[in-house]
């Protein structure tokens, strides 16, 4: 389930790209949305404490990126909390719901957080 949960973001995440073409220099946009699900996955199951997110990102990344510090891992955590609020919400909703729910209301849940979202809802800090 948790994949399907996840799909639903990226599919938020690509809507909101809509129409701004390739926004980063350096990696491409599905690049940028699977960093993006990361930290919302981070934050999601940290209940959106920074700390611990930047932690487990820090964890996971250290083998793959050297040299990662956790004050930029940090400073991405609160861009994405400030950008991408409906899709740390949907992922919310799953953590909470994981194990006391059955998958259709849950994907329901998740969907209800980001309905709202609209094509090219995105915006640069």
């Amino acid at each position: 389930m948790e994949e399907k949960v996840k799909d639903l973001i990226r599919e938020s995440l690509n809507k909101r790209l809509v129409g701004h073409g390739n926004i980063d220099n350096i990696y491409s946009n599905s690049e940028l949305v699977e960093q993006w699900l990361t930290r919302i996955m981070a934050l999601g199951f940290n209940r959106c404490k920074i700390e611990p997110a930047a932690k487990d990102i820090l964890e996971i990344q250290i083998h793959l990126i050297p040299n990662r510090s956790v004050e930029a891992i940090r400073a991405e955590l609160f861009v994405t909390i400030e950008r991408f609020g409906a899709e740390i919400n949907a992922f919310l909703q799953y953590v909470k719901l994981r194990d006391t729910q059955d998958e259709k209301y849950i994907l329901t849940k998740v969907y209800e957080e980001l309905c709202d979202i609209e094509e090219g809802d995105f915006y640069y800090f």
